[in-house]
């Protein structure tokens, strides 16, 4: 199971989704294995999904975990502060310099917009920072994959279904024109060596994700990774789907943006080992034509909350179960 998010009507944890999935699932067919893998969207509190030694670092806290070190923002905080995931970076570096040992660190940002103007993450100045930086391998993980700019970037997806709204317009133009002035001076920066794929940081696929976040995080060095697929592999889920015989994807909303960006990096795993996958979710907006394209079998909606979701699980379970052997 790739556990992503379930929606209840109080907070609760991918871990305890997951719990119950594999719970539910393990009273129904006790003959069986099953392996739950709470994964989430890859929003600034991945990091709360591994366990690992946890250290206050500047503005966030450092997970070190298999061998890396994953930041989330520092207390309950939800979004990246981008001075704050400033000093944490800069201290992180200082700390791989002194040790000679550069680590990897990953920067979880999702889609989810920081608490604040995201270029405040290299306020001291942009070639200062990439410098202070150069000892990290960085890596910050995304959930969409739209640019900075264009008619695919950022400001198009400010305005989409909202054209009419003037207002909405006139800010997304003043938001283009500003992060335009932004990339001529910083793309030539951030110079990417590359055989394929753009060579502007701008038009790189993710550069847009979380209010340009990812864009100042590429700006400093970091590769742009979609989140789903490197959680698959950091979490263990990718390596154990080799030997399953179902995938079930669990994912608090199921629409053509999550179908694309979080399900079917799961299911793509799976398909590699020609494992099926099916899908569950309280809200389905997908039809069966795309649920196939993203290499789903079938999604099965079920009502909100962790009740909602041990009952539809029960008689998913006995669909896709095969019985004791004898």
């Amino acid at each position: 199971m790739a556990v992503h998010g379930w929606r209840d009507t109080t907070e609760v944890s991918v871990r305890e989704v997951s719990a119950t999935a594999a719970r539910t699932w393990t009273a129904m067919a006790p003959h069986v294995e099953v392996d739950a893998f709470a994964m989430g969207a890859g929003g600034p509190r991945t990091a709360d999904l591994f366990d690992g030694t946890t250290v206050p670092v500047g503005g966030a806290v450092a997970t070190h975990t298999s061998g890396a070190i994953v930041l989330s923002p520092a207390g309950p905080q939800l979004r990246w502060d981008p001075p704050s995931l400033s000093t944490a970076l800069l201290g992180l570096a200082a700390d791989a310099d002194a040790s000679g040992t550069p680590p990897t660190v990953y920067v979880p940002v999702g889609d989810l917009p920081p608490a604040g103007d995201a270029t405040d993450l290299w306020s001291g100045g942009l070639p200062a920072m990439r410098r202070a930086l150069a000892s990290l391998d960085l890596v910050a993980l995304v959930s969409h994959p739209r640019p900075l700019l264009g008619f695919h970037g950022m400001s198009a997806a400010l305005r989409d279904g909202r054209e009419s709204d003037a207002a909405i317009a006139a800010a997304a133009q003043a938001q283009e024109a500003r992060w335009n002035a932004i990339a001529m001076e910083t793309d030539p920066l951030a110079q990417r060596t590359t055989l394929m794929g753009p060579a502007r940081l701008s038009d790189a696929p993710g550069s847009g994700a979380a209010g340009g976040l990812a864009y100042c995080l590429g700006a400093v060095g970091a590769r742009l990774m979609p989140a789903s697929a490197a959680l698959g592999e950091m979490t263990g889920y990718t390596p154990a789907v080799a030997g399953a015989q179902v995938a079930v994807i669990v994912v608090d909303d199921l629409t053509p943006s999550t179908l694309d960006h979080i399900a079917a990096p799961s299911a793509a795993a799976a398909a590699a080992h020609a494992v099926p996958s099916v899908a569950i979710t309280p809200s389905l907006h997908v039809g069966k034509r795309d649920l196939l394209a993203a290499g789903i079998v079938s999604a099965y909606e079920a009502g909100a909350g962790l009740d909602g979701l041990a009952g539809r699980l029960e008689r998913i379970a006995r669909t896709w179960t095969p019985p004791p052997r004898v």
